[in-house]
């Protein structure tokens, strides 16, 4: 267990001799270069030069920054824009990120972020973004990786909700009911991501709804209940609550698409699938 993406990541794995504990620490080891390369808190991120550069330059950066910038565009175009990695502002003046001044100067959206070649990017008009709601997912899956790659047989990994497995392992999935732990779901050889007010896997809370914004509304969405997305990949999974979240059981193709369920907890009394 160690801390790392503003949560607690948590890697159990076997495999033969000691492969699974060299795995295990080069999967934490991968987890934290992804929060060193993503971090909006961090000065000296990447993403925090990408926002420094907005509207003056292009800027080069690791093929895995690069990697989560494509596949958050991707997200977002499919969704008309309702998975939107520009929001940033409206969390640093909701008191959820850090402040700064260059929060009341954005005028770009999605659409303004340039993919260029050899991994340089462009903000193309001033703009914040933040990879919240995808880069712990992205690490989830590169952890996996590094598991899968060092010869463990079977392996978990949980950053608090986001969570991904491989192998003979199955993991319980709960959901934090009034009247205790509440398992809802099984995960087997996947990835799910979670966010709701309680929601939980074992005793970890997941991101609350509360700090997902509309960027139709610009508002914060306020919803009771829980929403999960199963997906083939975590960063998928991730990226897709935000969507199921706002969009409701209306984004069943979309979330097809993608190779993607979600399950709605619309009600204490009851689940919905799709």
């Amino acid at each position: 267990m160690r801390p790392a993406l503003g949560t607690l990541v948590h890697v159990s794995a076997s495999g033969p001799g000691t492969a699974a504990q060299r795995s295990v620490d080069a999967a934490l080891a991968t987890v934290e270069r992804v929060e060193r390369l993503m971090s909006f808190h961090d000065p000296e991120s990447e993403l925090s030069r990408l926002n420094r550069e907005a509207g003056r330059t292009p800027q080069t950066v690791h093929p895995w920054t690069w990697a989560v910038l494509r596949r958050a565009l991707c997200i977002a175009e499919a969704s008309a824009g309702l998975f939107d990695i520009t929001v940033a502002p409206l969390l640093v003046r909701a008191g959820l990120l850090p402040g700064t001044a260059d929060a009341s100067l954005q005028c770009g959206n999605w659409r303004h972020i340039v993919l260029l070649p050899d991994c340089r990017v462009f903000l193309e008009r001033p703009m914040l973004l933040d990879l919240g709601g995808i880069a712990k997912g992205f690490a989830v899956d590169r952890a996996i990786h590094e598991l899968k790659r060092g010869g463990c047989t079977q392996a978990v990994v949980n950053a608090g909700g986001d969570l991904r497995c491989f192998g003979r392992i199955s993991q319980p999935i709960h959901l934090r009911r009034r009247d205790g732990l509440v398992q809802v779901a099984e995960l087997r050889c996947g990835a799910l991501a979670t966010s709701a007010p309680h929601a939980a896997h074992t005793e970890r809370l997941a991101q609350p709804l509360g700090s997902i914004f509309d960027p139709r509304t610009r508002r914060a969405w306020d919803a009771s209940g829980a929403v999960m997305v199963a997906a083939p990949s975590c960063v998928i999974a991730d990226a897709l609550t935000k969507v199921a979240a706002l969009a409701g059981p209306a984004c069943g193709p979309l979330l097809a698409r993608f190779g993607a369920r979600a399950l709605w907890d619309t009600d204490p009394a009851h689940l919905e699938a799709r």
